[in-house]
């Protein structure tokens, strides 16, 4: 069983399962092929601040540039430092993140995958269409080593596949590393957390001046509470029972504090420029990559916020 499971989970299987959700997803290829059309060579020409040749604008020095981009004629005129800024023909960053603890593992007989396979192949799927537009993707715990092409998205299956040996009860998120500057982050995971939890995680990541996607992965069970009569619900680490002796008396009270929830963490996200999509395991992933790529794309080419 654990054999067959560790080739369902594989990075290749899934990096093939995620080939077969994008190139099935007319929308979404046609957003990934108009993204396509705008580069040339793999390179952005966008009239945003980068490292190309043609001259667009001078603006305000930062901390975050380099002193040997200062123009000192341009400074030399007023008060402030000036940088030259350049328009852009470089490759935008997008860095991947999946959530790794006991709770992703849920797979309802209704399901196509447990949340945490679901994840992966979303990401995966969103790496193929990037790199197809010359994007440099990776995974957040590995900032530094990105590229793109299919080397870069073996890679990245592979790091998202690394899992502890003793998974944590509780949810985990993202550590906040040193990320490269204006990078995008695409976070995948149930996010079952106290709300406060979730806000101070990216809250973090924004300070690194980043933006990206959290896409929110719940199983059929989680958002239809399914069961009939008598139940009784433990959590992960079996540390305590919660009985209910009529569920479908109390499913109305459920859903409404689950979308509250949902709601909750979609407004947090949309606060520190994440957008929010939600994802259920007995969807078909077609869905969810194209409101991600809707979201995605026009960011990682400089076409609006979300």
């Amino acid at each position: 069983m654990k054999k067959n499971l560790a080739n369902l989970l594989s990075p290749l299987a899934l990096r093939h399962r995620a080939e077969a959700a994008a190139s099935g997803l007319p929308a979404l290829m046609a957003a990934a092929e108009k993204a396509v059309a705008t580069l040339h060579s793999g390179e952005h020409a966008q009239r945003k601040a980068g490292s190309g040749e043609k001259f667009w604008q001078f603006r305000n020095y930062d901390t975050g540039d380099r002193p040997q981009d200062i123009d000192w004629r341009q400074s030399a005129k007023g008060d402030h430092l000036f940088v030259r800024e350049k328009e852009q023909q470089t490759a935008q960053t997008a860095l991947f993140w999946v959530q790794n603890d006991k709770g992703m593992d849920l797979r309802h007989v209704r399901a196509r995958a447990s949340k945490y396979e679901s994840g992966i192949i979303l990401s995966l799927a969103l790496g193929l269409l990037l790199t197809r537009s010359g994007e440099h993707i990776g995974a957040l715990n590995e900032p530094a080593r990105t590229g793109r092409g299919a080397n870069a998205l073996d890679y990245l299956g592979h790091s998202l596949y690394q899992r502890p040996a003793h998974l944590p009860d509780g949810p985990s998120l993202p550590l906040a590393g040193l990320v490269p500057k204006r990078s995008s982050i695409i976070l995948c995971g149930d996010f079952m957390h106290p709300p406060a939890a979730v806000e101070m995680s990216l809250n973090l990541l924004a300070t690194q001046n980043t933006q990206g996607l959290l896409v929110q992965i719940l199983d059929p069970a989680e958002v239809e509470l399914p069961f009939v009569g008598r139940a009784i619900f433990r959590p992960l680490d079996d540390s305590r029972e919660f009985p209910i002796a009529n569920v479908p008396a109390i499913r109305k009270a459920y859903a409404d504090r689950l979308d509250n929830h949902i709601a909750t963490i979609r407004n947090i996200a949309r606060r520190h420029r994440f957008g929010h999509v939600l994802y259920v395991t007995r969807d078909d992933p077609r869905s969810a990559l194209n409101a991600a790529w809707q979201i995605l794309a026009p960011r990682m080419h400089g076409q609006g916020g979300f």
